[in-house]
Formats: C-alpha cells, structure tokens, sequence
C-alpha cells in the first residue's frame, strides 16, 4: 500500500509540475492577480509599486537607449499564462524592459506573458484617439513559440480535461 501511494504522489507531481506556469514562484507570490489593466488604467498612481502578471499579444516594439517598450494588447490567460481568449480584451499596456529586446523577435503578433511592477501610465494615440497605457517595468517576460514553430505535446494539460471532470463526468478510475 505505502508502494501504490508514492507511486500516485510521484505521478500527481510529474502530472501537476507539467502544468507550470511560465513566472517564478516567487513573482507569482507577489502578484495582485485581481488587478486588471482597466482598474489600473483608471488610477494608475494608485497601483504604482504593485506586481501584476498579465499576458498578450504584442502590437508594437519600440528600443529606447535606456529600454525596450511594447506595446501589448492584454488577453486572458490560461493556467501556464499563455494567452487564449482573442475575442476579449481588458486594453492596452506597454511593458518597458531594460533590456535590448531585439524587435525582430520581439515582433508585433507574437504572444508573451509579462510580469511587473506598475510604473504609472502614459499618454500616447490609437490612431486619432488619446488612450493612456498603464506601464509596467518588466520583472520577468516570456515569449511563447509561434503557432507554426510550436511542436503539439500531446501530454500537454491543456489538451485533456482536467483530473476531477473524469471523476464528475467520467467514469473513475
């Protein structure tokens, strides 16, 4: 009996560490996950210093002689922090990082996740329209594979529904 219960306890840690989410520990422990890019966009001084992780697709790359800033289009997130939902959108934000970030990478169209720290908020135009973008000083940022370079783990936790929909809806073990 003891055997079968590391057994399970071994393949519950596997199964679950597979499912990680792309920012450390560490940052995910600091992070108001509640706090979404409009409440912050509405009192951006309000949230300075607070640590959030949002995720996207990038629209623009900008490299400044001290940083790099993109410009992201915010979309929810699954449990790793990749971006799923493309259809809904909390807006924009712009994510400095004071690292060079080549923009050939970097490029608008691909998905990141990005955590930090609010910065405040800048003015700038979505086309003729003011808009103010929450900023962000990056902490940590990933850059997911393009769809078309991105080899399908078929052990991925995303593909199969998860352990208790089978207990519920399934038949057991």
């Amino acid at each position: 009996m003891k055997r079968f219960t590391l057994t399970v306890l071994a393949a519950l840690i596997l199964f679950l560490g597979g499912c990680a989410h792309v920012i450390s520990p560490a940052v995910r422990r600091q992070a108001q996950w509640d706090l979404s890019v409009s409440e912050v966009q509405k009192n951006p001084d309000y949230y300075r210093g607070k640590v959030v992780i949002w995720s996207g697709r990038i629209l623009s790359g900008e490299n400044l002689s001290t940083a790099t800033v993109l410009e992201i289009l915010q979309l929810p997130a699954d449990r790793q922090g990749r971006p799923r939902d493309f259809t809904r959108s909390e807006g924009r934000f712009l994510a400095r990082d004071k690292r060079f970030l080549d923009t050939a990478l970097y490029a608008p169209g691909r998905l990141v996740t990005v955590a930090g720290t609010v910065a405040g908020a800048e003015r700038r135009r979505v086309g003729q329209v003011p808009y103010t973008y929450p900023v962000l000083d990056v902490l940590e940022l990933h850059l997911w594979p393009q769809e078309s370079q991105r080899v399908r783990d078929p052990y991925a936790c995303d593909r199969y529904p998860p352990i208790w929909w089978h207990f519920y809806f399934g038949h057991g073990w």
